[in-house]
């Protein structure tokens, strides 16, 4: 008899293996929300650090640069990396990341159905970049200053990763 038992097995093993293979691509879409879009980055903060005295050294101007992050789907996310250039009036003061990428997922940041998250970034420039020179450094504050984020982040659900731009600003609160 051609249809044994044992054959009768293997091909249905095979038979769910190509199914699997054949469905990844769709059970992929499905785990990512239809409406990406509307998870929302925005520049949250900006604190302008005190040196420490290696980076007083290194002559070093230190800022924690703040992002909110608002989920409104009905899945939870994460995010791997943030990459980001940082603008104060206008001015590029250099490129900025977050990156989580060599942390598991369950480590990673997570963007709650509904929620918010809030993720810090360290930023260094040099005291000595031509982009400073229209702030009086001494009497610094980050109220006194327009800041702006670009970039891109990105975000994951499940298996798959998909990049998501923005762009954002934090008004002077004068």
């Amino acid at each position: 008899m051609f249809l044994t038992k044992r054959r009768a097995i293997l091909i249905g093993a095979g038979g769910a293996i190509a199914a699997a293979i054949i469905f990844t691509p769709l059970i992929l879409t499905l785990t990512l929300p239809a409406d990406i879009n509307a998870v929302k980055i925005n520049l949250d903060k900006v604190e302008i650090v005190n040196p420490s005295p290696e980076e007083e050294t290194a002559n070093l101007l230190s800022l924690n640069v703040f992002f909110k992050i608002d989920n409104p789907t009905d899945k939870t996310l994460a995010t791997s990396k943030i990459d980001y250039t940082l603008f104060a009036n206008g001015e590029s003061l250099g490129n900025g990341q977050v990156d989580y990428a060599d942390i598991p997922v369950h480590g990673r940041p997570q963007l709650l159905s509904g929620g918010e998250a809030r993720i810090m970034s360290k930023f260094e420039i040099p005291r000595s970049d031509s982009s400073l020179t229209q702030f009086n450094i001494g009497n610094l504050s980050s109220s006194d200053i327009n800041w702006e984020a670009d970039g891109t982040a990105d975000i994951e659900s499940g298996f798959v990763t998909s990049p998501l731009a923005f762009k954002t600003e934090l008004e002077r609160s004068s």
